[in-house]
């Protein structure tokens, strides 16, 4: 979608008799480009409400003589708050200056060597294709396997996708999608094999974390292969520079005002504070064909957010950094020749799959019961889930919205849903909203459905 050129307009040249009407047409346009679906004409003027204040700000700041542009995307119907309490989750750890058990290899200090002009590990091969946290405040673990896949590919030239449900449900010493810290992970990683994120893949979009089950899971850094991690010297452009030169660093941010929430493209500058809420990953920085200095970001909340997931901070603006960049950065050691992981011992075996695979429209597989929700127009073919509260993966071709295990009957018996994020359904289904999350259906499906779900106590109860 574009940058809402005719708000914009509509803001210079349009009467304030026309506007409303202009608004209507944004925002019709706003739920057909992202795919969203409302419980009813309540929520739908709520969401409409929010979506015009998002737009007003837009409008406005657009409006300045700012070196970035905010956009719709597809937060703009939250508000800040609202918005807020699902996308962050940083908490600074406990372990600085008292750094626990894990091995603290020292403070990356400025050696004084020449600095590179520019760096981007995007470029070179280091980066994975950007993830999306969704609704659960589990920013720090997608900061935390960004930073190590970086370490790994540099040290064995293999870039593996590495799996953030592990930090979330298996990592006790962070709170899962109530927020944790890259260094605290960092921990876990020393003490513990991480598994790839095809093998355990990311389940608690929804807010739901689910129980650790990495039992044949398929190793990608072995334990041994996390040695330690070393810190930035704080407020120090130069070592945070030199850093980021080295490898990925992770960071941590203030990301709880409307301009990082709207953000499309150019260089952040001058409208956050240092109050870190929020982890991503630093992968480089360069200079922008006008001077501008900037700091290269990845963040977590999937490719409709900046530049295809990416984004852009100031660089230069002394003390802490622009948005508190410089305050708490850090990255992990590792040894590329660490011995490999032995063959996984076999873990809980998932449901059989249909020959058709799972989440298709109904009619459904022998597997699978045909679920509707409660308030919503369709229904979709739900299978089982597992005795750890895994999902089977094997979704519709194209489809990104995430297996989770959401729905349970009264006798207790568990089925897995496809949470989604505005879009990400499989052909022929959409994301429609129901409570906290949304969830993909088929809106034609037959009618014929053997169970009902509603939504109670932050998860689907059939």
């Amino acid at each position: 979608m574009a940058p809402i050129k005719s708000l914009l307009l509509l803001a210079l040249k349009a009467s304030a008799k026309n506007a409303p009407d202009e608004y209507e047409r944004e925002f019709a346009d706003f739920v057909t480009d992202f795919d969203k679906h409302y419980a009813d004409d309540a929520e739908r003027a709520d969401r409409f409400s929010k979506f015009k204040a998002t737009c007003k700000f837009i409008i406005e700041s657009n409006g300045d003589n700012h070196k970035y542009t905010l956009a719709v995307n597809a937060f703009s119907d939250q508000s800040s708050d609202e918005f807020a309490s699902t996308h962050f989750g940083f908490k600074s750890s406990s372990l600085k200056g008292a750094w626990g058990t894990l091995p603290h290899l020292g403070t990356h200090e400025y050696s004084g060597a020449p600095l590179a002009d520019s760096a981007d590990w995007n470029a070179k091969g280091a980066v994975t294709p950007v993830k999306n946290q969704a609704q659960c405040g589990s920013c720090w673990t997608f900061s935390t396997t960004g930073a190590l896949e970086g370490a790994w590919q540099i040290a064995t030239g293999k870039l593996v996708s590495l799996s953030e449900q592990q930090f979330v449900s298996c990592d006790k010493g962070g709170n899962a999608c109530g927020g944790g810290s890259m260094e605290q992970a960092f921990q876990f990683a020393e003490k513990n094999s991480l598994c790839t994120e095809g093998s355990y893949p990311y389940m608690s979009g929804g807010g739901k974390v689910g129980a650790c089950s990495v039992g044949g899971c398929t190793v990608g850094i072995p334990v041994g292969g996390v040695t330690g991690f070393k810190d930035v010297t704080p407020s120090n452009e130069q070592a945070m520079m030199e850093a980021v030169a080295m490898n990925p660093v992770s960071i941590a941010v203030e990301a709880d005002k409307s301009v990082f929430q709207s953000y499309t493209d150019g260089v952040m500058t001058g409208l956050c504070g240092s109050a870190l809420d929020h982890g991503i990953l630093c992968t480089g920085y360069g200079v922008q064909e006008d001077g501008t200095k900037y700091w290269l970001v990845k963040n977590s909340w999937g490719d409709v957010w900046g530049q295809a997931g990416f984004g852009k901070l100031l660089r230069g603006k002394g003390q802490g950094g622009e948005c508190g960049i410089l305050m708490q950065a850090s990255y992990p050691v590792v040894n590329g020749k660490a011995p490999p992981a032995p063959s996984p011992a076999p873990g809980p075996a998932p449901p059989p799959a249909p020959a058709g695979g799972h989440y298709e429209e109904p009619p459904c597989g022998s597997d699978e019961e045909a679920i509707r929700i409660q308030g919503i127009d369709g229904s979709v073919c739900s299978p089982q889930c597992d005795a750890q509260g895994g999902c089977p993966t094997d979704v519709p071709a194209g489809t990104t919205a995430m297996p989770t295990c959401a729905l349970k009957t009264p006798t207790g018996a568990q089925y897995c849903a496809l949470l989604c994020q505005g879009g990400g359904c499989p052909p022929g289904a959409h994301c429609a909203n129901a409570g906290f999350a949304g969830i993909c259906v088929y809106a034609e499906a037959a009618l014929n459905t053997t169970k009902v779900a509603s939504f109670q106590n932050s998860e689907i109860t059939v």
